[in-house]
C-alpha cells in the first residue's frame, strides 16, 4: 500500500517513547550496576521515579516503546510495532507555523508551535512490557484494586519531560518504517476523567525556548563579600564556586549599572568564595561605580563577531537545553555559509533574558526563519532568499483540490518603512527604546504611501542589539521593504496524499485560475509554505503559503579553474559561467551579466 494505491486504508499508530534505566534491579558486579535490595514485590519499574538506587540510575540509549491504536489496527500485525494496545480514541494536531521574514503578526517570534492532543481510554492491563519484573510479583495486575494502566503509568513516570510522542500515519499492510511520522514532546497529561479517558498533550521541541522555560545567562547566585570602590581591580564574591561552574574563568559580570570584565577567577579554599582578578572597570561603555557588600554579581553572556548558526546553536542547545540530536546544525552551517556569511553578531546580555526573545530578534534582524520539522524531527533553518533550482509548479488541474483554494491580502503585514536603531550607547540600556541607541537607519518606499497606491505609511521598527554594520542593516531593511511594500498575500489550499511530500518551508510556483494578472492571464509566482496539517490522516493535507517572489533565482559565479560550461541542458541552474571576451558561452549563448 502507498499514497497511490487504489482502495488504500489509512491507519494511525501512536508511539510513546518512555525513558528507562538500562540496569537490572539488584544486579551488580560489586563495582557497577544496581545496588538496590528488596523483594520481588518491591522492585522498581526501571523508571527514574521508582528507582531505589538513584546514584546508579543509567538512562538506556533505547527508550521503551509503547504502541497504541484504535481497536481494528491493534488486531493487525504491523512490522516494527510489537504489542499494540487498542486504547487510542482520537488524535488531533495543530501545525507548526513558520514566521517568514519575522513579519507575521499572527505568528510572532519563532512562529506557532506544533501541537498534538491524544485521547486514550483507560483500562485494566497485565503490565506486560511496562513492568520488567511482572512475572515475579505475587499480586495480579488485573486486580481492580491495583489501579489501571494509566493510573499506574502516570505515577511510575512522574518525571515525563523526556517522553516522546510519535504519530505514525500510513496504510494497512505498511511497515511502521514506511509510514510518515511526526514527533512531539510530552507537555502534560490530563485525566483520568469521569469517562475513564486520559488526554496527552505534546508540543514541538522549540516550546523549550518560551519565556518561562529558558533564559540566558542563568541568574547568578554570587554576592559581593566586601565593599569595593570604583577603582579596585580585584574583588571577592561569596555564595559561589568555580568548582560548581557558577562563573566562567574569564569574562564579564554586572554589578548594579556597571559591567566589569576580569581575566582570572579562582576558588578561595577558606570558604564558598571566588577571587576575581584583572578587573577592567566600566567595561562596554558603562561607568565605574562603588559597590557594597551583598550586591548581586551577575555573569554576562557576550557574543563578539559570531556566525549566526553558532549563536543559535548556543542559545537553543546550552540556553534552552534542547539536545543537539534535534538540531540540524550541519545544514544550518551550510545555509549560513552560503547565504548569511556576511552577518556577524555582537551582543552583551547582562541579565537573564528569554531565549525565545533573543532568537526571535536575530531571526528578524538577519532575515531567516527556524522551525520544528515534526516529520524529520529536526529544528531547521533557512534564509529568506531566492532559489537555486526552480521549484515545481502546483496547478489547479493536477494538484490542488477543487474548492479548497483561497487567496487573501494581508494588509496588517504591509511594510513601507523600516526604522532600525543600532549601536547601543551602553550595553545595560534598554534594547527597546530609541534613546538607547547612537544610530538610526531608515529604508522607505515613499511611493507606496501615496494616495494613488496605499495612501498610508506602515512602519516596522527594529531595535538591533545584534548588528552594528550599517551596510548589513541597510540590506535587511531593503529586503523587508522589497518584500512587503506591496501588500503581501497568503493562500490556503488542500492536496491529496500523492502530494503530501510538500511540507513546511518548501517553495513552489503556482498556476491557478483564481490567481491572475489584470489581463486575466495566470500569474506564475513563487510561494513558500508556512504551515501544513494533515486534515484527514493519509488522505488530505491543508497548506498555508505566503508570497515570496521578491527574490529571484540565485546564481553563483564560477571560480577560476571550475569546470567549463557543459551546455544549457546539463548546466546546474545555480551556476553562472564566465563568458569569453565577446560575452558568449561556449555554445554561443549569451553569458550572464552583473548590473
Amino acid at each position: 500500500m502507498s499514497e497511490t494505491t487504489p482502495g488504500r486504508e489509512p491507519i494511525q499508530i501512536v508511539e510513546l517513547k518512555q525513558p528507562i534505566c538500562s540496569r537490572e534491579f539488584g544486579v551488580n558486579d560489586e563495582v557497577t550496576g544496581c545496588f538496590a535490595t528488596g523483594t520481588a514485590d518491591t522492585k522498581c519499574y526501571n523508571t527514574r521515579f521508582t528507582c531505589q538506587d538513584t546514584a546508579n540510575f543509567l538512562l538506556d540509549a533505547t527508550p521503551l516503546s509503547l504502541f497504541f491504536s484504535k481497536g481494528k489496527v491493534a488486531e493487525q500485525i504491523v512490522s516494527g510495532a510489537t504489542y499494540i494496545i487498542p486504547s487510542l480514541v482520537s488524535v488531533s494536531t495543530a501545525p507548526a507555523t513558520v514566521n517568514y521574514a519575522g513579519t507575521s503578526l499572527d505568528a510572532k517570534g519563532l512562529g506557532n508551535r506544533a501541537l498534538c492532543n491524544l485521547v486514550f481510554a483507560d483500562h485494566q492491563h497485565t503490565d506486560s512490557i511496562v513492568d520488567p519484573y511482572v512475572s515475579g510479583r505475587s499480586w495480579n495486575p488485573l486486580d481492580a484494586s491495583r489501579g489501571t494502566f494509566w493510573s499506574r503509568w502516570m505515577v511510575r513516570n512522574r518525571y515525563r519531560h523526556n517522553v516522546l510522542i510519535v504519530i505514525y500515519e500510513g496504510y494497512e499492510g505498511e511497515a511502521l518504517s514506511a509510514m510518515s511520522s511526526r514527533t512531539y514532546f510530552l507537555e502534560k497529561i490530563s485525566g483520568i476523567d469521569s469517562n475513564g479517558r486520559v488526554t496527552l498533550t505534546g508540543k514541538d521541541v522549540l516550546a523549550q525556548t518560551e519565556k518561562r522555560e529558558a533564559q540566558v545567562p542563568a541568574a547568578s547566585k554570587g554576592k559581593l563579600w566586601v565593599d569595593i570602590d570604583d577603582t579596585q581591580t580585584n574583588m571577592t564574591v561569596t555564595n559561589a564556586l568555580m568548582a560548581t561552574f557558577d562563573y566562567t574563568v574569564t569574562g564579564t559580570v554586572r554589578i548594579g549599572d556597571e559591567l566589569i570584565s576580569y581575566t582570572g577567577a579562582t576558588d578561595n579554599v577558606a570558604g564558598d568564595t571566588i577571587n576575581f582578578t584583572g578587573l577592567t572597570r566600566g567595561a562596554n561603555d558603562t561607568t565605574a561605580e562603588a559597590h557594597s557588600f551583598d550586591d548581586g554579581v551577575q555573569q554576562c553572556l557576550i557574543y563578539t563577531d559570531e556566525a549566526i548558526d553558532t549563536v543559535i546553536n548556543d542559545l537553543l542547545n546550552v540556553g534552552a537545553g534542547i539536545d543537539s540530536a534535534w538540531l540540524d546544525t550541519a545544514a544550518w552551517a551550510t545555509e549560513v555559509g552560503s547565504y548569511l556569511s556576511l552577518y556577524k553578531l555582537f551582543a552583551v546580555i547582562s541579565e537573564p533574558t528569554s531565549v525565545y526573545d533573543l532568537v526571535s530578534e536575530i531571526q528578524q534582524q538577519v532575515l531567516f526563519y527556524i522551525w520544528w520539522d515534526e516529520r524529520d524531527a529536526l529544528v531547521k533553518l533557512k534564509a529568506v532568499r531566492g532559489f537555486e533550482t526552480p521549484p515545481a509548479t502546483l496547478t489547479d488541474t493536477s494538484n490542488i483540490l477543487a474548492g479548497s483554494f483561497k487567496l487573501v491580502d494581508l494588509p496588517r503585514e504591509r511594510v513601507s518603512q523600516v526604522w532600525t536603531y543600532y549601536n547601543l550607547r551602553s550595553q545595560i540600556d534598554s534594547v527597546a527604546s530609541p534613546d538607547s541607541y547612537n544610530n538610526q537607519y531608515v529604508v522607505a518606499d515613499l511611493e507606496s504611501e501615496t494616495d494613488e497606491l496605499y495612501g498610508a505609511s506602515s512602519l516596522k521598527t527594529i531595535f538591533s542589539r545584534w548588528l552594528t554594520n550599517e551596510v548589513l542593516i541597510a540590506y535587511t531593511g531593503s529586503k523587508i521593504v522589497a518584500s512587503y511594500s506591496t501588500m503581501p498575500q497568503q493562500i490556503t489550499f488542500r492536496m491529496d496524499a500523492k502530494d503530501r511530500a510538500y511540507w513546511l518551508a518548501d517553495d513552489f510556483y503556482l498556476s491557478h485560475y483564481m490567481d491572475v494578472d489584470s489581463f486575466g492571464e495566470r500569474n506564475l509566482r513563487k510561494w513558500t509554505i508556512t504551515s501544513a496539517e494533515e486534515k484527514v490522516p493519509g488522505e488530505i493535507v491543508e497548506y498555508s503559503a505566503i508570497i515570496s517572489d521578491a527574490y529571484g533565482q540565485i546564481r553563483f559565479i564560477m571560480a577560476g579553474g571550475a569546470a567549463d560550461y557543459p551546455g544549457y541542458a546539463s548546466a546546474p541552474a545555480k551556476n553562472c559561467y564566465i563568458g569569453d571576451s565577446d560575452g558568449l558561452l561556449s555554445d554561443g549563448a549569451a553569458a550572464g551579466t552583473i548590473s
